[in-house]
């Protein structure tokens, strides 16, 4: 028996996907609603095998944050697409006699990364299924067996209500040839990982939404609740110990209330570092050759500080490493994401001072992702989102919520955010369903209609 080449087990792979999802095709509204609220409730059902998976295979992490991953996304992205209309008719515009009707787009070829292998994988069938498309979900290699029981998960839920398993499939033997010949043969791509992946995508040939690189700048100003502001900081930048690209990475404090802001951090929970000849040394450990030391990903603050061998005592509880810069952009080689729990913090005395170094340090990696500030004056509110180069900043919140919080949040629920052309991606908003599917608009004549003169046109 001759062996298929990877070629031909992809095109295999997307034949049985395509054919499962023109099963699907003329499904109801309900009828696909139950398909998206049963894989998400069965992975929800499941958030503390498959958290502890995804830590056991990885290493990253920690099993508490990602089964609060698991429950939180498939609860809020249930009670966010039950209300969505994505069959049939999907919107009315009779002043403008325009009738828009939801489409499928196909097979979607969904990469997901090893920081959030199983979340990302369920985020994405579930979108992908609100459309009527089918999924299949390229693993990193070293998330391959937990995404793999996710997938098993969800196809168990799927025939359990008699659609078809094939709805969702997987690369069993995932390597990067594989993967991308399956973005060359999907009908659309949703990749999330690193900047090489990402391009690849957009290098397919196909339809390709990617996500940018994170590096969350957050400002605290004059008129800011200071202990709200970092409990809350501590809170987003620990989760999951560092790994979501939405923790705050840099935070820029008011000179004058430089104490009592590092008083609070470390009231809750922090570790403040403001030792040069340390820094010095930390400085030289957190990046290997100019891309992130792998030791230290997804590692606790006291954990990385004995890996960095800095001869300092950080308390095991430590949720937060808190480190002093002066500089920013190139000149600071801790100035970009970096994915355990560190926060850089710098002192300003004017706050359109503050912003432009924030905006340099986006400039140089993250931009069009997420900022936060912590104030209670609109003045510097719209000064923030009129001069970062983001596509989302949140005001009083952690920097998770640029993924909308929902319930007290109006941003759309996501786990992959667009960073538009500042980040070479094709949206700059959140990724939902509806960038999943193609419409059909019907166009009437509208009728008493008048037209003007051109001379009234360009009075």
């Amino acid at each position: 028996m001759v062996e298929m080449t990877n070629q031909e087990v992809i095109k295999d792979l997307v034949a049985t996907s395509k054919k499962a999802q023109l099963q699907i095709e003329d499904y109801s509204q309900a009828e696909i609603d139950q398909c998206v609220k049963v894989i998400g409730k069965a992975i929800y059902d499941h958030a503390e095998v498959l958290a502890t998976e995804a830590h056991n295979e990885t290493g990253f992490g920690n099993i508490p944050s990602k089964i609060n991953k698991h429950t939180g996304i498939t609860t809020v992205m249930w009670d966010y697409l039950k209300n969505q209309k994505s069959v049939g008719v999907i919107e009315e515009d009779p002043i403008n006699q325009v009738v828009t009707l939801a489409k499928p787009m196909g097979v979607v070829a969904s990469v997901t990364p090893s920081t959030n292998p199983t979340s990302t994988a369920i985020h994405n069938a579930m979108i992908a299924l609100k459309s009527r498309n089918s999924i299949i979900i390229a693993p990193h290699p070293k998330a391959k067996n937990c995404t793999l029981h996710a997938v098993e998960i969800m196809q168990d839920a799927l025939e359990k209500v008699g659609a078809p398993r094939e709805l969702i499939l997987t690369i069993q033997n995932p390597s990067l040839e594989m993967t991308n010949a399956l973005m060359e043969e999907a009908d659309v791509v949703v990749a999330t990982g690193g900047f090489g992946m990402v391009k690849s995508a957009y290098s397919s040939g196909r339809p390709s939404f990617g996500v940018g690189q994170g590096n969350v700048q957050s400002f605290i100003d004059t008129t800011a609740d200071v202990d709200f502001a970092t409990e809350t900081i501590i809170t987003n930048r620990s989760a999951d110990l560092g790994l979501p690209c939405t923790g705050e990475q840099t935070v820029y404090i008011p000179r004058h209330l430089e104490k009592e802001v590092l008083t609070s951090f470390e009231k809750n929970g922090a570790y403040v570092l403001t030792d040069e000849e340390v820094i010095k040394k930390l400085r030289q450990k957190v990046f290997v050759n100019n891309h992130q030391n792998l030791e230290l990903t997804g590692k606790k603050p006291s954990d990385a500080v004995k890996i960095m061998e800095l001869g300092i005592d950080v308390p095991e509880e430590t949720r937060l490493l808190v480190v002093k810069v002066n500089q920013h952009g190139e000149e600071e080689v801790l100035a970009k994401e970096i994915l355990w729990p560190i926060l850089r913090f710098r002192l300003y005395d004017n706050f359109d001072e503050a912003l432009e170094w924030g905006r340099i340090n986006l400039l140089m990696e993250g931009a069009g992702h997420t900022s936060t500030i912590y104030s209670a004056t609109d003045e510097n509110i719209v000064k923030a989102g009129d001069r970062l180069p983001v596509g989302r900043v949140v005001v009083n919140q952690g920097g998770g919520a640029g993924s909308g919080a929902r319930f007290n949040n109006g941003l759309d629920p996501t786990i992959s955010l667009g960073c538009g052309s500042w980040g070479n991606n094709s949206i700059s908003e959140n990724l939902t369903h509806r960038h999943l599917m193609n419409v059909t608009k019907v166009s009437k004549v509208i009728t008493d209609a008048k037209i003007p003169t051109p001379e009234e046109i360009w009075a």
